[in-house]
C-alpha cells in the first residue's frame, strides 16, 4: 500500500550550522553544502562533535533546490542545506530510497523558486507502508536486490593535473545538430518495444516502451537527449523514440562513447540554469556553451576524455552493462 506522508511526520528538519568555511579550521570531517557534485562535499574541516551528523539526508536550499543526498558518515553542514533527522529508526536503504523520492521532485523548484525550510516541511512523499501504517522497509529493501552488490575496482590510470589540460569553450551547435522529438501525447501510443524518451529527469529519460506513431523517427543509439524541463542530459544506448519536449543531440563529428559521456557530464553541470519556469527548449539550449579539452592541434582530446571517464568509480561497472557496445 502506498501512502502520502508529510516530511514532518518522518523527520525533524534542521538547517546546517555554518555559513562560511572561514569560520572553521582545516580538519578531517567532511563539510556538506548544496552542490551537485561529490555528494555536496565542500572540504574537510575541524567540526565540533555537537555539530556533526551521520546516517541522515541533506536537502539543498540553493543551487538545484530539493536535491537530496544520503550521508552514512559523520559530517558537518553549511546553512544552505536542510538536515533531515529521522524521528524513529530507519534502515539505510530506506533513507536512500526516500532521498530518491525527493530527487524526483526537483523539477518543481529552481534558483528563483527555492525550497527553504518553511516550504520543505509541507512537502509530502508517496511511500510504501504496512497495514499498521509503518513504512514497509522490507519491500523497500527488496527494490535494491536487483542492484549489483559489488562494483569492480576502478581502472588505474595515471592522473593528469588539470593545469596541464588545454580547454576550449564550444557552443553546443558546433558539436551537434539539435532536433526536437516527434510527438506529444504518450497516452495515444500503443505499448511496444521501443524505449520512449520524454522530459523526466530519471530512468535515463525513459517513460516506457511503445510503438512509434506515424511519422515519428526511430533514433539510433549513441545520441544525447536533453529534457526541456530540467536540462538533464542522457546518453541513449539503444534505438529510441522521443516526445517533442526532448532535444535530441546528433553528433556532427565522430564521437567515441567515452567522449559522449564526458560531454553529458559537462551538459549536466549547466542544468541548474533551467527549471519548469525556465524551460530548456531547442532555441535556448542552442546557446549552451561547454568546455572540452583539446590537444596540441586544437582538436578535441578524445584520449584525455576517455582516460577521465574510465577513471571514474563506475566505469568498469558500466562497461559490464555495455557488453557488445563499442566504447572506443
Amino acid at each position: 500500500m502506498i501512502k502520502n506522508l508529510a516530511i514532518e511526520a518522518l523527520f525533524e528538519i534542521k538547517s546546517g550550522d555554518f555559513h562560511a568555511t572561514k569560520e572553521l579550521d582545516n580538519g578531517d570531517i567532511p563539510l556538506i553544502s548544496c552542490g551537485d557534485f561529490n555528494n555536496g562535499l565542500v572540504g574537510y574541516f575541524d567540526i565540533p562533535d555537537e555539530k556533526q551528523y551521520s546516517n541522515v539526508i541533506t536537502i539543498a536550499y540553493n543551487g538545484r533546490p530539493l536535491t537530496a543526498k544520503f550521508h552514512p558518515y559523520s559530517f558537518g553542514a553549511k546553512d544552505d542545506v536542510a538536515i533531515l533527522l529521522p524521528k524513529f529508526d530507519l534502515q539505510e536503504k530506506t533513507l536512500i530510497y526516500i532521498a530518491s523520492l525527493f530527487n524526483r521532485q526537483t523539477w518543481r523548484y529552481s534558483y528563483g523558486r527555492k525550497c527553504f525550510k518553511g516550504k520543505l516541511k509541507y512537502l509530502t512523499i508517496s511511500i510504501p507502508v504496512l497495514e499498521s501504517g509503518e513504512i514497509d522497509e522490507t519491500y523497500i529493501a527488496g527494490l535494491f536486490s536487483s542492484l549489483k552488490e559489488h562494483v569492480p575496482e576502478k581502472s588505474k590510470i595515471e592522473e593528469v593535473k588539470s593545469r596541464e589540460i588545454a580547454w576550449k569553450s564550444l557552443i553546443i551547435t558546433e558539436l551537434f545538430e539539435l532536433q526536437r522529438g516527434d510527438f506529444h501525447a504518450i497516452s495515444k501510443l500503443d505499448k511496444g518495444d521501443l524505449p520512449t524518451v520524454s522530459r523526466i529527469s530519471y530512468n535515463n529519460g525513459i517513460v516506457g516502451y511503445f510503438n512509434p506513431p506515424d511519422g515519428a523517427n526511430i533514433y539510433p543509439p549513441g545520441l544525447i537527449t536533453v529534457s526541456t524541463v530540467t536540462g538533464d542530459a542522457f546518453i541513449q544506448l539503444s534505438e529510441f523514440i522521443a516526445t517533442d519536449n526532448v532535444v535530441i543531440c546528433i553528433p556532427k563529428i565522430t564521437m567515441p562513447l567515452p567522449t559522449l559521456f564526458f560531454v553529458q557530464i559537462m551538459l549536466n553541470r549547466a542544468k541548474w540554469r533551467y527549471s519548469y519556469g525556465r524551460q530548456c527548449y531547442k532555441t535556448k539550449f542552442s546557446q549552451t556553451k561547454i568546455y572540452l579539452p583539446i590537444d596540441d592541434n586544437g582538436q578535441l582530446n578524445h584520449d584525455l576524455m576517455k582516460s577521465s571517464i574510465q577513471n571514474t568509480s563506475y566505469w568498469n561497472y558500466l562497461e559490464c552493462e555495455l557488453s557488445g557496445v563499442d566504447t572506443n
